[in-house]
């Protein structure tokens, strides 16, 4: 167990994955709703996933997660926005399915991603 400890780090890995998910999601609402889901909020969702990947190697400060905890907060802020540019555009909807699966997925992970942020942040200042 010790090995799989010094070689990654894997509550950043989950947390680099919920970023991957929150990317894909943005994708996905971006083909729905292209005027709601700018090229910007792909750009941001992407660069969370690219610092997500970087930060899975165990070496990394207590300040790169505090900085991943920050960017998931951001990026909460941000798919909160996108929900409501998205409801805008559909002036009939009633359900919550009705914005699509993208936005969902979004929230989702950008949520583990900012979680799992917030855990290793915590661990790593315990030590």
């Amino acid at each position: 167990m010790d090995d799989i400890r010094n070689r990654f780090n894997l509550v950043a890995a989950i947390a680099a994955t919920g970023a991957a998910i929150a990317f894909v999601g943005t994708i996905m609402s971006w083909s729905e709703f292209p005027k709601a889901i700018g090229f910007l909020d792909m750009v941001i969702y992407g660069m969370l996933t690219f610092v997500g990947i970087l930060n899975i190697k165990p070496a990394s400060t207590l300040r790169s997660a505090i900085w991943n905890s920050i960017l998931g907060i951001f990026g909460i802020v941000i798919a909160g926005l996108n929900y409501f540019r998205i409801v805008d555009q559909i002036p009939d909807a009633s359900a919550f399915m009705d914005v699509g699966l993208g936005i969902w997925l979004t929230f989702a992970g950008i949520i583990i991603f900012t979680i799992f942020s917030i855990s290793d942040s915590v661990y790593k200042k315990k030590l």
